[in-house]
């Protein structure tokens, strides 16, 4: 992008305001005027900026060196302000995490003028809507202490923040965006607070539009990542979390459940088998030893489905028990809702005919199978809508405006059920 590039975009980007701004360029410098108040930039302040934009490495929409990142984020599907007072966004914004082991410092900023020119550079609708009214611009603009062309384009288009990750020591492309990708996540975990890095221009001005979970009050407690979480899993939770559907909640959440099903099952199936194989009663040289060994191969593999061979409500049990300490989940249902735990205990969900389960009954060792099948049934009559009468009776069928409240309840269960898996699946960083 050159300078008249440059400059046809902005007067694209600023038609709504050239006029009450007084807005002019030319070949050599642009001119604008706040408050009766004359300024200009030059060609040779968008020369300076190009060379120190063109230093660092760039893709949609970020930007990296050996020592830095910055990555615009925003909250998808819902409001980046959600359920926080301005003094705790100015907090946000002025707080920087600090990893002293690692040589870490996490903070949140305007986007930089760096990064800002790559974004015009590479977008290429120059038609951008105006973020704020007219005299809510002005008001801004007046206490706007350093009216720099670039703070006054920040004022106009109302770009999303930006995380900084900055090191004192030079680290690989993937190790930091690895350790953004975990701060990001304790964020969304002890906040309830979405932020994704912004990888496509159809997200960079979004329509912006359940019980938030702040596990943290004040950020000055929140602490440096230490974890490494599977993406696939924190994409999915994401996507749960932001969304004002349970129905996208609840899927979101199970995609989460299921993504060890098959790990669980052929672990189980395995054991099963060396159990067989090492009983000292064993032989293979006897047909009916064989036999058995070869029905238990069958029994498990007894649904065969193009990604998965076994049964799903098994392998969901089986996840439950590996990943899930009941005791801890049990505390944090009670800590969300003190009624909820009883309303498991009473409530069997009418649209999927889901199970009651009393999650307190710790000692019962067909806990995690009951709680499985209240999800299971649930998941099925999510995804299922087929013509069968007979089918839809034993499954039941999830109609949104009649089901959706009674939805909503299973979603406290179904988050403090993926965060679990989340965290217990992770790896240090």
């Amino acid at each position: 992008m050159d300078w008249n590039d440059f400059c046809i975009k902005i007067d694209n980007c600023n038609r709504f305001f050239r006029d009450k701004m007084d807005y002019t360029y030319d070949e050599e410098k642009l001119f604008y005027k706040i408050d009766q108040n004359e300024y200009v930039y030059t060609k040779s302040d968008f020369e300076n900026l190009k060379n120190r934009a063109c230093q660092a490495s760039y893709q949609p929409y970020s930007l990296i060196t050996d020592y830095q990142y910055e990555c615009l984020v925003d909250s998808p599907e819902t409001d980046f302000r959600r359920g926080f007072s301005i003094n705790f966004e100015n907090k946000l914004m002025a707080t920087s995490i600090i990893d002293s082991e690692n040589g870490i410092t996490y903070s949140f900023r305007e986007v930089s003028d760096e990064l800002f020119y790559h974004i015009l550079a590479t977008y290429e609708n120059g038609h951008i809507s105006l973020k704020i009214p007219y005299s809510m611009f002005q008001n801004r603009c007046a206490n706007l202490k350093n009216k720099s062309f670039f703070n006054i384009l920040r004022l106009i288009i109302r770009l999303p923040y930006a995380i900084y990750v900055q090191c004192n020591k030079p680290i690989s492309k993937d190790k930091i965006i690895s350790f953004t990708k975990s701060h990001l996540f304790n964020l969304a975990y002890n906040l309830d607070l979405v932020l994704k890095p912004i990888t496509s221009p159809d997200v960079l001005f979004p329509k912006r539009t359940f019980q938030s979970i702040h596990r943290v009050h004040n950020i000055d407690e929140l602490m440096p990542p230490k974890l490494s979480y599977a993406n696939e899993l924190t994409e999915q939770y994401y996507m749960a979390l932001a969304s004002y559907d349970p129905f996208v909640k609840f899927i979101g959440f199970y995609h989460i459940l299921e993504y060890f099903f098959e790990d669980v099952y052929n672990e189980d199936l395995l054991k099963n088998i060396q159990d067989i194989l090492q009983h000292p009663g064993f032989s293979s040289k006897r047909k009916k030893d064989v036999i058995k060994l070869i029905d238990t191969i069958k029994k498990k593999n007894h649904q065969n489905k193009e990604d998965f061979q076994g049964s799903e409500l098994e392998a969901l049990e089986l996840t439950i028990r590996k990943y899930i300490n009941l005791s801890e989940l049990i505390q944090d249902l009670s800590s969300y809702d003190s009624a909820i735990i009883d309303y498991y205990f009473n409530h069997e969900i009418t649209f999927s005919k889901g199970d009651s389960v009393n999650l307190r009954d710790l000692s019962n060792d067909k806990l995690p199978k009951k709680l499985a099948a209240r999800i299971y049934k649930t998941r099925n009559a999510l995804v299922h809508n087929k013509s069968n009468e007979t089918r839809l009776s034993e499954r039941g069928l999830y109609k949104p405006f009649k089901d959706k409240e009674e939805l909503s309840k299973e979603i406290p269960l179904m988050r403090f059920l993926a965060e679990s898996i989340i965290v217990n699946s992770s790896e240090p960083l």
